[in-house]
């Protein structure tokens, strides 16, 4: 009888904690590829549409689903796999981390070879959900090279 009891308690315990803020429930999960999305408009938006880009999710090509998103606004997207060996623009987004349900922090930022080394950004990003849109609610820790 005790056993189920405790059985039983700890059961609720911990369907509780796993709702808790920063806690990376499903709901999130399935939040990450509009985090993911905003945080590469907020990137992109700076260049044409015309851009040839390679992005990356956590050093990893990103997903067609994301790719596709994005290809509408910019065609000549393309997972970072394609880049040319040192010749492309690397827009990367990386360390995804759930705050709460509706804000997120990860690190982002881009990568150009020159013709000495290459020119590059990175920094913080802070992203909130607006309604049902997610966006950049600050940048801190940036750094260009």
């Amino acid at each position: 009888m005790w056993r189920s009891l405790v059985f039983a308690l700890t059961c609720l315990i911990l369907a509780g904690c796993s709702n808790q803020p920063g806690n990376n429930s499903s709901a999130q999960s399935g939040d990450a590829l509009d985090v993911y999305e905003a945080v590469f408009r907020y990137r992109l938006q700076k260049y044409p549409a015309d851009v040839r880009a390679y992005l990356a999710v956590d050093g990893q090509d990103v997903s067609e689903e994301l790719l596709g998103r994005l290809r509408r606004d910019w065609p000549n997207l393309k997972p970072a796999s394609e880049e040319p060996k040192e010749k492309g623009l690397r827009v990367y987004v990386e360390k995804l981390k759930w705050v709460n349900r509706s804000t997120a922090e990860l690190h982002a930022g881009w990568w150009s070879p020159s013709k000495f080394a290459g020119d590059g950004y990175s920094g913080d990003h802070r992203v909130v959900r607006d309604g049902r849109q997610w966006r950049v609610e600050k940048v801190t820790n940036e750094i260009m090279s």
